[in-house]
């Protein structure tokens, strides 16, 4: 009777490992290569084409869409350490597909499609105070455009203009002055786009040229692009790099060390599960841990070890997903790196 209580037993112990790493979103795959996802407590509204940014310990989730309200002025702000979320200061009008960074405490959002046309207005947040202010508006209305700072300046690159004119125009605002200037543009003209910050420079990927109201013919209707560029604000020059495996827009992405992570994004009838690693030494491009749930509008951000990829849509509902991917801590190597939005 020993013998087979035995065998019980190891089976019994077995189970309840593989049945554990499954409860907490970690593959087999994940455990052997240190890559794995854990889930997050879920954003209270669910959203897509929102913006993300970090200030302290805290992921701030600005406008988007939701189930029930196609443009939302809603903040939610989640706390890494307590894993919890918090109502933040409401925008002063509703936003999605807008653009957005962090910088010196504050919160910088540019851009967005407004209840009627697109917003050129730049809004600040500063929690300090709990209130938002006006900056100089950007130079053009943009919406579907993505924003980061470099060195203490925002560049709001790409996206759709106010007639409907997909654009790759660069505008840089410098907090110290309250003023915008042009910048050399991006070489691919696109919205839907992402971009992270590596060592002073912008990666811009991915992105599309038709979609959401475009007018063009409904067979052109998503043609997504894999082009990865780089612009470097010491000379005011691009360089086009490796292209992505995956063509994808509506999709996320975030740097840790030398490395970006790309998530998620849509193709025609379809979302992508995608996360494909850029690593900016090399210029090039591997294969990582599926992300768990598919989906697009969605947002990533980085904090020491981990990138948490909030919100979203599936193909079937708004998501308020928060799934977690987590690194081995060999390969968080010390960079000046930033978050995309």
């Amino acid at each position: 009777m020993k013998q087979p209580l035995l065998i019980f037993i190891v089976i019994f112990a077995f189970a309840c490992v593989l049945f554990g790493a499954a409860a907490f979103g970690v593959s087999s795959q994940s455990q052997q290569s240190g890559y794995y996802w854990t889930n997050g407590s879920k954003m209270p509204t669910p959203r897509s084409a929102m913006a993300a940014a970090l200030l302290d310990d805290k992921i701030y989730v600005v406008g988007g869409q939701g189930s029930k309200v196609k443009k939302d002025k809603i903040v939610e702000v989640y706390d890494i350490k307590s894993d919890k979320w918090t109502p933040g200061p409401s925008l002063p009008e509703p936003l999605d597909h807008l653009g957005m960074a962090s910088y010196d405490g504050k919160l910088y959002v540019v851009g967005g499609t407004l209840k009627y046309g697109y917003s050129n207005k730049l809004l600040i947040y500063d929690p300090m105070h709990n209130n938002w202010t006006e900056g100089k508006p950007m130079p053009g209305a943009r919406t579907a455009l993505t924003a980061n700072f470099v060195d203490g300046v925002l560049y709001a690159v790409g996206g759709v203009d106010d007639v409907h004119n997909v654009v790759g125009t660069n505008y840089a605002y410098d907090p110290t002055t309250d003023t915008w200037a042009e910048k050399a543009p991006m070489p691919t003209a696109r919205h839907h786009l992402t971009s992270s910050v590596v060592n002073g420079k912008l990666y811009v990927i991915g992105g599309r040229i038709y979609g959401d109201g475009i007018p063009e013919p409904i067979a052109k209707a998503l043609s997504n692009f894999n082009n990865t560029e780089v612009y470097d604000p010491k000379n005011n020059s691009w360089t086009e790099l490796k292209p992505m495996p995956t063509k994808r827009s509506g999709l996320a992405s975030a740097a840790i060390g030398n490395d970006i992570y790309v998530f998620g994004g849509e193709k025609v009838k379809g979302t992508f599960e995608n996360n494909e690693k850029y690593d900016t030494i090399k210029n090039t491009w591997t294969e990582e841990v599926p992300l768990p749930t598919p989906r697009l509008g969605l947002k990533a951000v980085s904090h020491d070890d981990k990138i948490y990829v909030i919100g979203g849509k599936t193909w079937y509902y708004i998501s308020g997903d928060v799934e977690i991917f987590h690194l081995p801590v060999k390969q968080v190597a010390s960079g000046n790196n930033s978050t995309e939005n």
